[in-house]
C-alpha cells in the first residue's frame, strides 16, 4: 500500500493562481516514488472563484469560516489523516515541484521547510523591508528557542504524521509558521531544509510587513516567556 500524502493549500481569493499551483504539484512523480497524493484546498471563505477553480482541477475543497491562516490550518490538521503532510501557499510564489525533495528529506527529518532566504528571490517578490524583517525574526526565533533554521516565515513546510499529532498550535493568523517552529523546538523535532526559489505574487501581498512582523515578534516572545515559566504554551 502506498504512503498517503496530503498537500494542504491555504487560500483566500487566489482564483488567479490556484489552478497553476495545483497543476505544478508532481502527482505522477510522487506516485512513481510510492506515494498516493491528495490535494486539499483549505479555503478561508474566498469571495472569488478560488473554490470552483480548485474543484475543476480535481482538488478536495475544505471551506473554513474562521478567519486567519492559523485557524484554517489547525482545522485542516484535525480533519485530514495522512502519513505525510505538505503545506504550501496558493499564490504560486513557491515551487510545488520540490515536494519530491521534501518527501525524500522527510525519511530522515521530522519536519522539512523550504528556505527562500537560502535560495533565489525573484526581483519584486520580497521588499528590502520584508527581507530584513524575515532575517531578524528568524535570528530571534533561533536564539530564543535554541533551534537552527534559516527561514522562519516560509509558507512551504512538510511534516511526518506524528508531528501533526503532537503539535499544540495556538496561532490564528500569520503567526502560524512561528507557532510551528516553537512547537518543533518544544517537542524536540528535527528540522531539515530544502533550498527553494521564491517568485513574485501576481497581485498585492496579503501580509503587512510592519504590523504582521511585529505580531510575529511579539508572538515569539510570548511563547518563550510561557515556556520559561513552565506554563502550557
Amino acid at each position: 500500500m502506498k504512503a498517503q500524502v496530503a498537500v494542504l493549500i491555504p487560500t483566500l481569493n487566489e482564483e488567479a493562481t490556484i489552478g497553476r499551483v495545483i497543476d505544478r504539484i508532481p502527482v505522477h512523480a510522487l506516485s512513481n516514488d510510492g506515494y498516493d497524493t491528495t490535494i486539499y484546498v483549505i479555503d478561508g471563505d474566498s469571495e472569488d472563484r478560488t473554490q470552483q477553480k480548485a474543484l475543476e482541477k480535481g482538488a478536495v475543497v475544505l471551506p473554513v469560516t474562521q478567519p486567519g491562516k492559523g485557524a484554517a490550518m489547525q482545522h485542516a490538521f484535525s480533519a485530514i489523516r495522512a502519513d505525510y503532510y505538505i503545506m504550501i501557499d496558493g499564490d504560486n510564489t513557491y515551487p510545488p515541484e520540490r515536494i519530491t525533495d521534501f518527501l525524500r528529506l522527510l525519511q530522515t527529518y521530522d519536519v522539512v521547510l523550504g528556505s527562500r532566504l537560502k535560495g533565489h528571490i525573484e526581483n519584486g517578490a520580497m521588499t528590502r523591508t520584508n527581507l530584513f524583517g524575515n532575517r531578524v525574526l528568524t535570528a530571534v526565533a533561533c536564539a530564543l528557542f535554541k533551534k537552527e533554521m534559516t527561514d522562519l516565515c516560509t509558507g512551504f513546510w512538510g511534516y511526518r504524521r506524528h508531528v501533526i499529532d503532537h503539535m499544540h498550535l495556538v496561532a490564528r493568523g500569520f503567526e502560524l509558521e512561528a507557532d510551528m517552529f516553537v512547537e518543533c523546538s518544544r517537542l524536540g523535532f528535527s528540522i531539515g531544509e530544502v533550498t527553494i526559489d521564491y517568485n513574485k505574487r501576481a497581485d498585492r501581498p496579503k501580509l503587512s510587513s510592519t504590523s504582521d512582523g511585529l505580531k510575529i515578534g511579539f508572538f515569539l516572545l510570548k511563547r518563550w516567556m510561557a515556556l520559561g515559566r513552565g506554563r502550557k504554551p
